[in-house]
């Protein structure tokens, strides 16, 4: 079995959801239809309506010393009380704000004449190039198909038509009939703040812009400006070439496509208004930055299985297709990310999308959906350059930051909002998701600039923006925590991601156990990163700050306790997995107990067998939000439980995927791309982990994985994994130095431990390929 390339599916797609994405990073399509007519959804990463309220985040800070002394008290209901009085002083009217939404821009048609015979239909994808087609054929022998076809280097989309007989047919370009996804939330209709214009056809194009209509948008989001980066309108042309003898028609141009001729038609997409219109940066291009990394984990499942097959084999449990459901998610989700990360990284969607009733607006939400989907396996599959989007769309906001600070805690430094888009303002929030007060959001972006340096070197873009991150930070951490009688430091109100602890009626707590562990890894990163930089900081009092936050704590129930304040209850039964943050990076010393491992892997066993009650999608049902699987997949990897980690990605290839090798957010509902990133970051996690210096093979390998092989893992230290493969007898591992990578280590020797060995391997004359074999468990490590 080689590497996969691509897929296909005999499935059609009857709504966008299922329907074939293709990208530049900066334009997304999504097609779908019916021989009939299929439609391409034509998006643009900017596309984000300002129709929501930029209202700055409520000024709590005159009452969050009353706040703080509620949650220290236990009394929750009152700080919730307080926290909504004050907001409402403040402008706020209890309802809930979303984040501006992600929308597609128009639609793009065609609908050949009738009548049409399909005797055969067929659904192909090229990973290697971002080309996705559908094809279909007649008992006569007439084949069809249409193409989207990327070109990430000059940043062109272009769509393709192609038969082999004539065909005559209209293309239309048109503001798009609404299609709700199957997710949608909130209900709103978005398209009714829109104002498109009629299509025309002219210049041998098809056109249509569509500009926001700012007299339809309520009172409260006119009162707040909108963020200055919004775009106000767009504009989308497709050219139509003569040859084809275009001709007006109701909605669109009739064409002929001759026999034989494969017609492009470009499309383009140019956004009016705010500060957008930059091009994505210089990049690889798609087939280089798809090839960076592949898996292989020799399922024996020809690349002429559908994906439809594979994932019927994977469900029914033949190991066989579930191996090859692996493989190909592997692939998949690496085509999907790369196709989406552009000048900004993916949303929650990518950059696609079909209708104007986003589910959670189309958003970056950061409490887990970012750093454990879009962007979790960027650096670590092969691309770390691509990592910079997410912090380009960070660092336009940095006052929205700042404010927030100031506004909610009466702090110096920068509180990340836990969602966002066109602004940073903490404005979205309600008693049962107070997400004002979660604190970790920019100690996690932290932590991910630190590993992309770790794994390039790069001490300019450690500069531009970790050592920013870092002091401010610091300076918030240092300014919201406060002092008990015993000189322990405490945060409150804290807040762990959409969870409530069990005795408690909202969310709100003292030291959540992610807030205390995202501060202590802050500071140990600041302090590393100062030190490099040559800055001036005061280390001494983050080293301080780091020794005197709490412990962590093995709870009543013997799991590894989200809130560390023993006033606050256990509550296993949830999606998200916040208090494993000390298990998914490297090692948090406080929690390398032998103690605290054990309780963090009864958590991790204790919430998969929950989520395996109820195996299917919400509302009923506990397979829900995939990057929930990922944060348990990393740590149960990190802590060496690889039938953990394994349960962990066989359940999102096998139930987190469509037959159009996209991901979904809950079991088979919502199209959504959070698995894409982020069971690739897994798997890597399974078979290579890192330090600088040391480096971990096999850490976590599944014995259903009996041989394969991996290739293009980066890895801390500015190490690359060229190629690793595994069978019964051992492994074979060939490395090299990154080049341009010396600031993230300390030397050129790298220790190289697996399957009962230890080798210390010496780069400085070049990549090595060493070989370990597999020792009893009793036998001493080697070495030389």
């Amino acid at each position: 079995m080689s590497d996969r390339t691509g897929f296909w599916s005999s499935s059609a797609a009857l709504d966008w959801e299922h329907g074939l994405v293709a990208g530049t990073g900066s334009l997304g399509a999504v097609l779908s239809g019916t021989p009939a007519r299929h439609v391409v959804h034509v998006c643009h990463e900017e596309f984000f309506l300002p129709v929501n309220s930029a209202i700055a985040a409520p000024r709590i800070s005159t009452a969050i010393a009353d706040v703080r002394a509620a949650v220290v008290a236990a009394d929750t209901d009152a700080a919730a009380e307080i926290t909504s009085r004050t907001a409402a002083e403040d402008g706020y009217d209890g309802r809930l704000i979303w984040t501006d939404p992600f929308v597609p821009v128009a639609a793009l048609s065609w609908a050949p004449d009738g009548p049409i015979e399909e005797s055969t239909y067929r659904r192909v994808g090229d990973f290697t190039t971002g080309r996705v087609e559908v094809e279909w054929s007649a008992s006569s022998g007439e084949r069809n198909s249409i193409a989207l076809v990327p070109d990430r280097a000059a940043g062109s989309l272009a769509i393709e038509l192609f038969s082999t007989e004539d065909v005559m047919g209209v293309l239309s370009l048109d503001f798009g009939a609404d299609e709700p996804g199957d997710g949608d939330y909130p209900s709103t209709d978005y398209g009714v703040f829109l104002a498109p214009s009629e299509p025309v056809f002219e210049g041998g194009r098809l056109l249509i812009e569509v500009d926001v209509d700012a007299e339809k948008l309520s009172p409260f989001v006119r009162e707040h400006a909108p963020s200055p980066w919004q775009p106000t309108g767009a504009r989308v042309e497709v050219d139509v070439p003569a040859d084809l003898d275009p001709h007006p028609a109701d909605g669109g141009v009739r064409v002929r496509i001759p026999a034989g001729v494969a017609v492009s038609l470009p499309i383009r997409v140019e956004l009016s208004g705010g500060l957008v219109g930059a091009a994505a940066p210089e990049t690889a291009s798609h087939a280089s930055l798809f090839a960076a990394s592949a898996l292989d984990l020799h399922s024996g499942v020809a690349d002429s299985v559908s994906y439809d097959a594979v994932l019927e084999s994977a469900r029914a449990g033949e190991p066989d297709g579930v191996l090859a459901a692996l493989e190909l998610a592997f692939a998949a989700g690496r085509h999907t990310i790369i196709s989406s990360t552009g000048v900004l990284p993916p949303t929650l969607v990518g950059i696609w999308q079909g209708t104007r009733r986003p589910a959670w607006s189309g958003d970056w939400t950061q409490n887990g959906n970012v750093q454990h989907g879009g962007v979790a396996s960027l650096v670590a599959s092969g691309t770390p350059e691509l990592f910079t989007s997410y912090l380009r769309a960070i660092f336009r906001h940095l006052e929205d930051y700042a404010e927030n600070a100031e506004r909610v805690f009466g702090a110096e430094g920068w509180l990340l909002p836990a969602r966002f888009d066109s602004h940073g303002r903490s404005n979205h929030f309600a008693t049962a998701y107070p997400h004002l007060y979660w604190m970790a959001g920019g100690a996690w972006v932290l932590r991910l600039a630190w590993d992309q340096f770790c794994a390039t070197g790069d001490l300019e873009t450690l500069r531009e923006y970790a050592w920013p991150l870092a002091r401010n930070v610091m300076a918030f951490a240092t300014s919201v925590a406060f002092t008990d009688d015993a000189g322990t430091l405490h945060l409150a109100p804290s807040y762990s991601p959409e969870n409530t602890p069990a005795n408690r009626n909202n969310p709100l707590a003292v030291d959540a156990t992610m807030d205390v562990a995202a501060f202590r890894d802050a500071a140990r990163l600041s302090i590393r990163i100062a030190d490099l930089l040559g800055e001036d900081a005061d280390l001494a009092a983050w080293r301080s700050f780091a020794d005197r936050l709490p412990p962590y704590r093995v709870a009543d129930d013997g799991t590894f306790a989200e809130w560390l304040d023993p006033a606050f209850d256990e509550q296993l039964a949830h999606r998200h997995v916040s208090q494993l943050y000390p298990f998914w990076y490297e090692e948090d010393p406080v929690a390398q107990t032998p103690e605290l491992r054990a309780a963090a892997l009864e958590t991790i066993r204790r919430k998969l067998d929950w989520r395996d009650e109820r195996p299917w999608a919400g509302p009923d049902g506990r397979q829900e939000m995939a990057f929930g699987l990922v944060g348990l997949g990393l740590a149960a990897a990190r802590l060496g439980d690889a039938d953990a980690a394994l349960r962990c990605v066989e359940s999102l290839a096998r139930d987190f995927w469509r037959p159009n090798a996209v991901s979904t957010h809950d079991g088979d509902s919502i199209f959504n791309v959070d698995a894409s990133g982020g069971l690739p970051a897994v798997v890597i996690e399974m078979l290579v982990q890192s330090q600088p210096g040391s480096l971990t093979v096999l850490p976590a390998l599944p014995a259903s994985w009996r041989s394969g092989s991996i290739r293009g893992v980066r890895a801390r230290g500015g190490i690359v994994i060229d190629q690793l493969t595994w069978d019964a007898d051992g492994a074979t591992v060939s490395l090299a130095l990154v080049p341009g990578s010396d600031a993230a280590r300390h030397g050129d020797v790298v220790s190289v431990s697996g399957l009962g060995s230890t080798r210390s391997v010496d780069l400085s004359h070049g990549p090595r390929t060493i070989r370990l074999e597999r020792l009893p468990e009793a036998a001493p490590a080697a070495g030389y």
